[in-house]
């Protein structure tokens, strides 16, 4: 009987066209799907080796802002004033009756937010209590940034605390020493200096560069001592500690005045009635003489007495207002002033 034929055999093992060992080039690797298997074969790719876009240009360019200055776009967009402005112009023809006056100061000290205060007393204006008015602010910069960069002038019609008017006109100076140039120029404009001081901070660089322009041209100065609010706020000193406060921001002033000009006329001081308070920020500013006058409107037995009736002594408003500063107490018991306290209670007329 003849032996079975044995099995077929079957490959158990698939040999591979190409070799494990063979060596692969980088550009025929393969590491991502081509474009056609991406957007598909109807999607036309540019592949670009080169930028074509210059290095100065941006990728992403900023929204342009053709727009700098801001001005009003009709007449019902400019302030109503309180006064006529057919008034106003006549008084241009008078020059004794018109002032220059420049407001300077060091950077962030309140010159702004002074005309601004001077802007509500003479024109109708809603305040705004969100954000700072800023009117001599004519450019979008200096609205971002809070900070002045060039002089920009504003004309006013103020009285005088005996009912005097005059043409005020006022040129807001940056505050920033990179800005001098334009407190230079408006100085050689001006008739005097405004200078504006915060009280906390004293004398800085701006202030004595400024104090320098006024004594080389000749020009009177004119202080205001504003921010008088952090006294109390911020700072929460007593009154008899925030009168000699008061008193070493003024005397530091003199003392760069005195160096530069020892003439005693230059002197500052609230008795002289060149000295003036205020704070922008709460809306408020006083002279001595102008408290003086208000403290006798608002007492009617003085407001007789000032008016010449009432009997008693004719009150003087402008004597009243020097016994308003330095070492002058009141006594209620003699209802005099001296220059010694006669109880250690006693306090300075300022206080």
């Amino acid at each position: 009987m003849a032996a079975a034929a044995p099995p077929p055999q079957h490959a158990l093992i698939r040999v591979d066209e190409a070799s494990s060992n063979a060596v692969v080039l980088h550009e025929e690797k393969k590491y991502y799907p081509s474009a056609a298997e991406t957007y598909g074969e109807d999607v036309e790719a540019l592949v670009q080796e080169e930028d074509t876009q210059h290095i100065s240009v941006p990728i992403i360019e900023p929204v342009k802002i053709r727009k700098f200055a801001i001005t009003e776009e009709s007449d019902d967009a400019i302030p109503e004033p309180r006064f006529d402005r057919d008034f106003m112009a006549s008084l241009l023809g008078f020059p004794e009756h018109v002032r220059n006056v420049a407001v300077a100061g060091h950077l962030h000290h309140g010159k702004t937010s002074l005309l601004d205060m001077l802007l509500f007393e003479s024109h109708r204006i809603e305040i705004n209590v969100d954000r700072d008015t800023r009117y001599t602010d004519a450019t979008l910069l200096e609205r971002q940034r809070g900070i002045s960069t060039k002089a920009s002038p504003l004309t006013l019609v103020l009285p005088t605390t005996r009912s005097k008017s005059y043409l005020f006109n006022f040129i807001d100076t940056p505050g920033h020493p990179n800005f001098q140039d334009e407190v230079a120029a408006a100085v050689r404009l001006a008739d005097g200096i405004l200078l504006v001081v915060d009280v906390v901070e004293g004398v800085m660089v701006s202030t004595e560069h400024i104090i320098r322009h006024a004594i080389r041209q000749g020009l009177p100065i004119v202080l205001v001592l504003n921010k008088m609010d952090r006294l109390i706020l911020e700072l929460r000193l007593p009154p008899a500690e925030a009168y000699f406060k008061i008193r070493h921001t003024i005397e530091e002033v003199n003392t760069v005045i005195a160096g530069l000009d020892p003439n005693p006329a230059r002197r500052l001081g609230p008795e002289r009635g060149n000295v003036a308070f205020a704070s922008t920020q709460m809306a408020w500013s006083f002279t001595l003489r102008s408290f003086a006058k208000l403290y006798a409107e608002h007492n009617p037995a003085l407001s007789r007495r000032r008016g010449g009736g009432g009997g008693g002594a004719k009150f003087d408003v402008d004597e009243f207002a020097k016994r308003l500063w330095g070492n002058i107490y009141y006594s209620p018991a003699s209802r005099k002033f001296s220059r010694t306290a006669s109880d250690p209670e006693h306090k300075r007329s300022f206080v």
